[in-house]
């Protein structure tokens, strides 16, 4: 089955069925796709710093009629006018705890 999905993450992602069987692998992108952070400390609780973070822009490709782009959700979340990314959800994990794929895409809503 042919899935126009790419993904931009720095991990293979794997998508698994109901039955836990593998239906798509998407090799982790070449060259990741990142968000800028700008962190700035704001003070300290029981001297834990507590930072302001202000998140940046991603360079995205282009939207592509019928493409799916998989991303992280901060760059979802930095997104939030392109209707064109998805994020792994519904995480499936070994028994001690690595996330080893997921078994739904979803979208963030800006």
């Amino acid at each position: 089955m042919r899935v126009p999905l790419v993904n931009l993450t720095p991990h293979e992602v794997t998508i698994f069925d109901s039955d836990d069987r593998v239906v798509v692998r998407c090799p982790a992108a070449d060259k990741p796709v990142r968000v800028a952070v700008d962190r700035c400390e704001i003070g300290r609780i029981g001297g834990i710093p507590v930072f302001s973070e202000d998140y940046g822009r991603a360079m995205l490709p282009a939207p592509t009629l019928g493409v799916w782009y998989i991303v992280s959700s901060t760059v979802a979340l930095a997104h939030p006018e392109r209707s064109d990314l998805l994020v792994p959800t519904d995480l499936v994990r070994s028994s001690d705890g690595t996330i080893v794929g997921c078994k739904a895409l979803g979208r963030r809503n800006g």
